[in-house]
């Protein structure tokens, strides 16, 4: 994880108040300070402030800097002495990405269980050993809710539907598993697949942190028994209605539905254009949930449009016949990654609730001790283009500060550089 995501600095003044004036004794007038401060002081509330530079690698938290009023938005800041009543006193305080909270719709459909991968292991094998390892891996702040398709509606089996199967277990209570041109297939017929999005939507492990929760999700995906066909659309529109009401109920996260899947639908409604619709209402609405998307399997090129579709450009394609365990991991990373961008908490004061109008974000690349102060943008709309710039989740009710793409992009790409939001100075509008 970047050091200016997690770990951020103070990195443009830390300040220390001392009695006014050098000489001590005297009364300070309203507004200014007699004696004048001397060189490396500045004058704030009658106070001679001692201006200390930090280095970019200091992670003091919580000090005081200078923002001079009057400075031009998104330029470098730097204290000057005697500023007067130019100059504003801010706390400081380290940056924090939002939580991310993933819900995994995982595919068991028999084709999982069946189709191998380099080294001989199943597919399904290949996908959840890496889920145990990223589960194990994961940073707190990280929760991950876990659902599968197809799931199974009472004991009735459909003589129409035939399932891939390995095992004669597999098939219970719908007969044996049988050799057949395809493969091996339930002689008993197929399960009785839902397509009842409200089972989908309600998960086998609800959101839980990690990396606390990884025993019981690993538990969980052992005890599947992988066989059935493919509901994509139910199990889609499942994760993204539970992900819309989580959302709503915990807005200062970002909730994301992610589907692993092997191939193409093939039960419920399997028209592509159907199921890219759902990925766009969960992406489009409000609360926004963007759906990502993995695939390992032969035919997975569709997998792309519901990707895009989710808002999430592509899907994360696994080369079967590579290092399966290290893409699905690179891929799940990536993906949490991707997901939390440029969000972060805002702070809160030492008491009350802050004051939105007196909020700025602090950007210092790195290599320099020079910080730049960032404008605020009305919306994500309103970015200015080829300056920096950031804005509120929602301007009315603030729950996020969010950088503006290319602001964004060029912070995630400096990995020496940190990002700091500073409290109690009126908020630099660009």
């Amino acid at each position: 994880m970047k050091r200016l995501a997690l770990s951020l600095a103070c990195a443009l003044a830390f300040v220390s108040y001392a009695a006014c004036g050098d000489n001590g004794g005297n009364t300070n007038p309203p507004g200014g300070c007699n004696p004048a401060c001397s060189e490396g002081k500045t004058c704030k509330d009658g106070k001679c402030i001692t201006a200390q530079g930090l280095d970019a690698g200091d992670e003091n938290a919580d000090a005081d800097i200078i923002i001079p009023v009057n400075h031009d938005a998104g330029g470098t800041v730097t204290p000057k002495p005697d500023a007067g009543e130019q100059a504003c006193a801010a706390k400081s305080t380290k940056a924090q990405q939002l939580p991310l909270d993933m819900y995994l719709m995982l595919d068991k459909s028999g084709s999982m269980r069946i189709d191998r991968v380099a080294g001989g292991r199943t597919r399904w094998d290949a996908v959840t050993g890496a889920l145990d390892t990223f589960f194990q891996a994961s940073a707190s702040g990280t929760s991950v809710a876990l659902q599968y398709f197809p799931l199974q509606t009472g004991s009735f089996c459909d003589s129409g539907i035939p399932n891939a199967c390995a095992l004669d277990s597999d098939c219970a209570p719908c007969g044996t598993c049988a050799s057949d041109y395809g493969g091996s297939t339930c002689s008993g017929g197929g399960l009785e697949v839902s397509c009842t999005t409200s089972d989908y939507a309600t998960p086998a492990v609800e959101f839980a942190a990690m990396p606390g929760a990884a025993g019981q999700l690993s538990a969980s995906i052992a005890a599947q028994k992988v066989v059935g066909s493919t509901p994509t659309s139910a199990g889609l529109q499942g994760a993204i209605n539970h992900c819309k009401a989580w959302a709503a109920a915990h807005p200062d996260h970002v909730t994301i539905a992610l589907l692993a899947s092997d191939g193409d639908p093939t039960e419920c409604n399997s028209d592509l254009s159907y199921i890219n619709g759902i990925a766009a209402s969960g992406a489009s609405g409000s609360p926004k949930v963007l759906t990502f998307v993995i695939g390992v399997g032969a035919f997975l090129s569709n997998l792309n449009g519901i990707a895009a579709a989710g808002g999430t450009t592509k899907a994360y394609l696994v080369d079967t016949g590579g290092d399966v365990n290290a893409q699905l991991v690179a891929a799940l990373n990536a993906i949490r990654g991707a997901a939390l961008g440029c969000s972060y908490t805002i702070p809160l004061p030492a008491s009350g609730t802050p004051d939105y109008t007196k909020v700025n974000v602090q950007y210092t690349p790195g290599g320099t001790t020079t910080a730049q102060i960032l404008p605020q943008a009305a919306s994500k709309a309103a970015c200015p283009a080829g300056r920096d710039a950031w804005y509120y989740d929602n301007p009315s009710s603030p729950k996020q500060i969010l950088l503006c793409d290319s602001t964004c992009n060029k912070v995630k790409t400096d990995t020496t550089g940190s990002v700091d939001v500073l409290l109690g100075c009126q908020t630099i509008i660009n």
